[in-house]
């Protein structure tokens, strides 16, 4: 072997230990480091990278594809049945319950699966529902093989067998799929066959059922879709029951379906709140807050619209919304108290509502608005009594819907801008101002904690609001009348009182301390402005347009003065 041999074998073995050495440091990084050594800086973002990796990929188990067959088999099964129904072998009778044995056979299939992973239990349980569903469509609304309430009956059946066959297993996902399916056949049965009745006592049932499992403890977010369904149910019976005949195609009902279907409806979600919040210390969500007000404006104004004609049922249905208006108050204030403030204020505007509807059914047509007042001076002393500055504010309400109710907030209106035309109300002019008057000493009177205070400044402004605005209009209509023969058109008369009533509101707000109404002056002022450029400009003279334009201008002048002078 020549030197220039033993140069060449020794660079092949130089070459060769130098890839050995790297295949050994690269197995050595993917076995890790040794232990006690530290992990190079990159490890982390390598390490980063792969669980995202692993991430992205298909979110699907491995044996997804079997399951998919198995599913698709089970479907074959159901239609397998009904050929052998349409060839004669089976009787549409046992082609039904040979069906629906079928189906429930694979609702407890998903049940007993394992609860995770949820996806062999999801799709067996969307197996199940296509199976029944398209079985009970077909022989409720096609072949009119079973009655409507035949139909309804499995529908609810079907919903509340696969919730007690998931208490065991404390799985939501099969009853979910399963609920949310037969709400919506059921609500598809109802439009499609015009049989109301059968179908909204199903779908109260579903509701009643997912309530209940809800106040276990078990609710799966799906409760909001079967609320809806079963609201717009019993407004479309309520609506169809109102009218003198039944529409064409409708299947006739008893006339009490309308009262029965309401009477539910409330009582499913009132005891469902009541539990949830009274009971189990829950608090109110948006949905049980928006459903349990859907359920009694449905109910009372439901049950009201039906039996309209009757005066003496119409009575009775404002005495149960005036006593259950009371509850909700008691509730509010002496059960719920002020542990959870959002229970507190839901319960006590359920009261708010109840009350008004109490007060207006019995009197509706008449002076309905009357006990609002009386119900606006009996919160506000109530609240000065007990400290409860809410009470206040839904003093406030009943009498600003009372004054708005009765008329008399747009005779000041007439007054001012209709050149003092008509003779105003006195006598209910003057209850309404006696009864805001009472009720704003009493909200003057509470001294309520700091957090509170800005209820007290709301119900003590809109008493102003309605006290100076009355008097506004009485004092334009007692201008006009001194003052008839001047010569001296109504609408600058008009203006000029308003201007100094803004200054006298200004006066009285910054020698009392009350920012109520100081805040009223920039509101006058503003309407003056709006009255002079649509009424002064308009219809008046060149002498009395100056008149105007100076008790404006010059009210400008002076408010700021009066304003600055101590702080309100």
């Amino acid at each position: 072997m020549t030197e220039a041999d033993i140069g060449v074998l020794v660079r092949d073995l130089q070459d060769l230990q130098r890839r050995v050495q790297t295949l050994e440091q690269r197995l050595g990084a993917r076995e890790g480091p040794p232990a006690g050594a530290e992990e190079p800086a990159t490890a982390e973002p390598e390490k980063a990278l792969a669980r995202t990796a692993a991430d992205a990929g298909p979110g699907l188990p491995s044996d997804a594809l079997p399951i998919f067959g198995r599913a698709l088999l089970a479907i074959a099964g159901g239609y397998i049945l009904r050929t052998l129904t349409e060839m004669g072998l089976f009787s549409h009778a046992a082609g039904v319950t040979a069906g629906l044995v079928y189906g429930v056979a694979w609702l407890i299939v998903a049940v007993r699966l394992p609860e995770k992973p949820k996806f062999a239990a999801a799709v067996a349980a969307v197996t199940s529902v296509a199976i029944v569903a398209p079985l009970l469509w077909e022989a409720s609304a096609r072949l009119n093989a079973i009655s409507s309430w035949t139909c309804a009956a499995v529908l609810a059946g079907y919903v509340v067998l696969s919730l007690a066959l998931s208490v065991k297993a404390r799985s939501l996902v099969v009853p979910g799929i399963v609920s949310l399916a037969s709400a919506a056949v059921t609500g598809l049965l109802l439009l499609a066959t015009h049989d109301l009745y059968p179908y909204t006592l199903a779908l109260l049932a579903i509701a009643a059922a997912m309530e209940f499992e809800a106040c276990r403890g078990r609710e799966g977010g799906r409760r909001w879709f079967t609320a809806a369904l079963a609201d717009l149910a019993v407004i479309l019976l309520t609506w169809i029951v109102s009218r003198h005949e039944l529409p064409e195609g409708y299947a006739a009902m008893p006339a009490h379906a309308a009262l029965v279907a309401q009477s539910l409806l409330l009582g499913i979600y009132v005891a469902s709140a009541a539990t949830r919040t009274l009971i189990q210390g829950h608090c109110f969500s948006v949905f049980e807050t928006a459903q349990t007000a859907a359920a009694l404006a449905i109910g009372i104004g439901g049950a009201a619209a039906s039996v309209t004609h009757i005066a003496s049922a119409t009575a009775a249905v404002g005495l149960f919304a005036l006593a259950g208006g009371l509850a909700c108050y008691v509730v509010s204030f002496v059960v719920a108290g002020l542990r959870m403030k959002w229970n507190f204020r839901a319960w006590a505007t359920f009261g708010l509502f109840l009350v008004l509807a109490g007060t207006f059914l019995p009197f509706s047509g008449s002076q309905y608005w009357i006990p609002w007042c009386a119900c606006a001076v009996a919160c506000c002393w109530t609240a000065q009594a007990s400290h409860r500055p809410t009470l206040g504010l839904h003093g406030a309400v009943y009498l600003l819907l009372g004054s708005l109710a009765s008329g008399l907030m747009a005779q000041p209106l007439a007054q001012l801008f209709g050149a003092g035309g008509g003779a105003p109300e006195w006598g209910w002019a003057s209850l309404v101002v006696a009864s805001a008057w009472l009720s704003w000493v009493a909200v003057v009177l509470s001294s309520p904690a700091e957090t509170a205070r800005w209820r007290n400044q709301a119900s003590s402004f809109i008493f102003a609001a309605i006290v100076a605005w009355i008097l506004a209009g009485a004092g334009t209509y007692g201008m006009v009348a001194i003052w008839p023969g001047s010569g001296i058109p109504a609408d600058t008369l008009a203006t000029v009182f308003l201007t100094c009533f803004s200054v006298a509101l200004a006066w009285s707000g910054i020698r009392w301390q009350k920012k109520e109404l100081v805040w009223l002056v920039y509101g006058f002022m503003a309407l003056a402005a709006w009255k002079l450029a649509a009424r002064d400009f308009q219809h008046e003279h060149s002498l009395a347009l100056v008149a105007s334009l100076l008790s404006y201008g010059g009210t400008l002048i002076l408010l700021p003065r009066i304003l600055q002078s101590k702080t309100a």
